[in-house]
């Protein structure tokens, strides 16, 4: 038997949405599409601190800043005017910098390397070179396997 989940390095979600008109009119709306599409959530998600986080980390990425955990929290709080429990925060933090989404410098959060400043194409490297390592071992696993019929 063949240990599968040891052999588990990373999931990958990827959700093909429409996008429609009225998702665009709002900010939040916006930002809960792009965490279902980016498979963040999962559909008819009730809780909302990842997404605040979230839109949190676009808008200080959209400032050109790289903020703090304590920064995150200051903003969710100011925006939601609710105080926020530190260890949710970091939670959702640290399984974005699992991913591989966030990185964290220097105390710092930042999208992909902290060196680009285009939201699509950092999403867009990120995805891509995940999925041309993962189909570089498929591609192997298909080869091998295909001459073994023969």
């Amino acid at each position: 038997m063949i240990p599968e989940a040891k052999l588990i390095k990373s999931e990958m979600v990827i959700r093909e949405l429409a996008l429609p008109d009225d998702v665009l009119l709002a900010r939040k709306s916006m930002v809960r599409w792009l965490a279902l599409s980016l498979g963040l959530i999962m559909p008819n998600e009730s809780r909302t601190l990842l997404l605040d986080i979230f839109d949190a980390l676009l808008e200080f990425h959209a400032s050109k800043e790289k903020p703090t955990t304590k920064e995150i929290i200051e903003r969710l709080e100011k925006t939601s005017g609710e105080k926020q429990n530190p260890k949710a925060v970091y939670y959702h933090l640290q399984r974005l910098t699992g991913m591989g989404m966030i990185t964290r410098k220097k105390g710092e959060y930042c999208f992909g390397d902290g060196n680009g400043e285009n939201l699509s194409e950092i999403f867009r490297d990120f995805y891509r070179s995940r999925t041309d390592s993962t189909f570089s071992n498929i591609e192997k696993a298909l080869k091998r396997l295909e001459n073994s019929y023969k």
